[in-house]
């Protein structure tokens, strides 16, 4: 295998880009993850789950319609321990419109104050610099008393996430239509972030300008219907905010 350096990683990315920069695409993915397959399949990056940086070991990859949500998602990490999601959701979660004896739980959750969640619970990030742990608590809203505080992501799992997948991110925002049920894609600008350190992720997760969203459903059919379905709850920015965490290019 090659291993390049990060200059000859961008300037093959650039040079990738540029190839399909303002040509229109079918997308090779239904869902709403077919923009990121999409740019992925067309500059010859294999998806990946997993801590492997997406392009050449040295850039993560970040697709975006033009003019969907405000959020860009940084990464995609569930919290410890193992199976706490799910009791999560099963405690505190809505029960799902079509399948209403399963909960489902989508929330975005900031270190500044407890949301609202249903009218009946709330949710905080809490930073402790003692235990080296970013906390989820949980508040019962009618009795005002913090019932729930399992779930948590070490510092050192962040860390080695944000210093990883977060290094060097090329975002690539596109324009998008859709025809006779097919989604079509021009991807049209690219922005290489950089620059964003763990230190400088902790704070901005304690001031309340990185959120975490749980994105939790169901699986609606299938032999897993009916079980907990984590669609990429992740930690994520405004996209107004992006400066803050990042330094940025626009890719010429």
């Amino acid at each position: 295998m090659i291993k390049h350096s990060f200059n000859t990683a961008m300037e093959s990315f650039k040079t990738d880009f540029n190839k399909i920069k303002g040509i229109e695409f079918p997308s090779h993915r239904k869902t709403h993850t077919g923009i990121g397959k999409t740019f992925e399949d067309l500059i010859g990056v294999v998806e990946n789950n997993n801590l492997l940086v997406d392009y050449h070991g040295h850039i993560e990859l970040k697709a975006q319609r033009q003019f969907t949500g405000s959020m860009l998602t940084l990464f995609t990490k569930t919290p410890e321990p193992k199976g706490v999601i799910n009791l999560l959701v099963e405690e505190y979660g809505t029960p799902d419109e079509k399948h209403p004896k399963y909960n489902i739980l989508h929330s975005t959750v900031s270190a500044l104050d407890f949301n609202t969640y249903k009218g009946t619970y709330g949710f905080k990030l809490e930073v402790n610099y003692g235990e080296q742990k970013v906390y989820i608590l949980v508040k019962n809203l009618q009795t005002e008393a913090v019932v729930n505080r399992t779930a948590y992501f070490t510092f050192d799992t962040l860390k080695e996430i944000v210093d990883t997948k977060c290094k060097n991110i090329a975002y690539i925002n596109a324009k998008n239509r859709e025809h006779d049920g097919q989604e079509y894609f021009i991807f049209d600008k690219a922005t290489m972030l950089s620059g964003l350190t763990f230190d400088k992720f902790i704070k901005l997760v304690e001031s309340g300008v990185i959120k975490f969203d749980f994105r939790v459903g169901i699986y609606r059919s299938g032999t897993k219907i009916g079980k907990p379905h984590d669609h990429g709850s992740a930690f994520r920015i405004g996209k107004n905010n992006i400066n803050l965490a990042f330094n940025m290019e626009v890719l010429d």
